[in-house]
């Protein structure tokens, strides 16, 4: 469904919540600790309002993920009818996976989302934050809604993890003191920092330990690349949403301006995640049809690997050479 370019404020965002008692909220596919934290976030606090909200996400949530109850209470087949369509943290609508039909059929929507991204709803809340939960955290006090810590620690679950636990360059003052905040409301941020940055399974070091020994170096190192295999899955037991993070393979190393992940999503189908040392990724991703950040971005390229990887060569090479 077409909409005219629709800017929507925080605190309009509350107003057309509060109007709704029906209300299904989407998290984006490939489902992160943002769009998981702020969707499971806005849906218990709109609950002690009284309403009927339930999420839905076209994905895999990873164990990390699954550590954290309410995700388990995630619906990943649509039903019901509902007043409004909230897509949380989806940059564009191809994010909703399998619900974006659904979604651009319905006539009232809203988009919540701290990416920059597309104007894609009736209501469009596109702002340039260090992650959605803080836009939400914003929305909650509009609404009145008193947290606990429960909702808190979802809140801060988003926060976290989309600022790289405070060290990447979306972090700000507002941060810190959002943070500050849900620690004050019990937030169990000793629970989040372990299950995001600390704990790993043994087969998930095994398959940590081979990505590791075969990186890719391109322009002198400015370019670096790993890689997951469907075979590499298989021989580790594991599923797709071990390739979450592993990115960091690539874009830890100093010389990287540009830091690339493939998983093999099905046979000769790669998804790809990027993130940018001030250096705009999103442009190179949405070549592939994909976007996100300007230093953190996503898309799906289809081919053999080593065409996938020379594909991407290629790309960023016109833009760093």
């Amino acid at each position: 469904m077409k909409f005219a370019k629709n800017k929507t404020t925080i605190s309009q965002v509350a107003q057309v919540l509060s109007q709704h008692n029906n209300i299904a909220l989407f998290a984006h596919t490939r489902p992160d600790g943002d769009t998981v934290g702020a969707t499971v976030a806005l849906r218990l606090a709109l609950q002690k309002l009284g309403k009927n909200v339930q999420i839905f996400c076209d994905g895999e949530f990873s164990d990390k993920l699954l550590k954290f109850p309410h995700t388990a209470e995630i619906a990943t087949e649509f039903f019901g009818k509902w007043d409004l369509m909230v897509a949380v943290d989806c940059g564009d609508l191809q994010r909703l996976g399998n619900f974006a039909g659904f979604y651009n059929q319905h006539s009232n929507t809203m988009t919540v989302d701290h990416h920059g991204g597309e104007y894609y709803s009736k209501h469009n809340c596109v702002l340039n934050y260090a992650s959605t939960c803080q836009m939400v955290w914003e929305v909650l006090d509009a609404l009145g809604v008193e947290l606990d810590s429960t909702i808190a620690t979802y809140l801060y679950m988003g926060l976290c993890t989309d600022t790289g636990n405070f060290a990447n360059s979306n972090t700000n003052e507002q941060s810190f003191l959002m943070a500050a905040k849900m620690c004050q409301l019990g937030a169990d941020i000793q629970k989040v920092n372990r299950v995001f940055f600390k704990e790993t399974t043994y087969m998930h070091t095994k398959l940590y330990g081979k990505i590791m020994s075969r990186v890719r170096r391109f322009y002198d190192g400015k370019l670096c690349i790993v890689y997951i295999t469907q075979q590499d899955l298989q021989e580790f037991g594991l599923d797709h949403t071990a390739s979450e993070g592993i990115v960091r393979f690539a874009f830890d190393i100093d010389t990287a301006i540009v830091g690339v992940s493939l998983c093999e999503w099905k046979p000769n189908s790669f998804k790809c995640s990027m993130r940018g040392k001030d250096f705009n990724v999103r442009q190179i991703c949405q070549e592939f049809g994909g976007g996100g950040h300007e230093v953190a971005s996503g898309c799906l390229i289809n081919g053999f690997l080593e065409d996938v990887i020379e594909k991407i060569e290629r790309v960023v090479g016109y833009t760093l050479c």
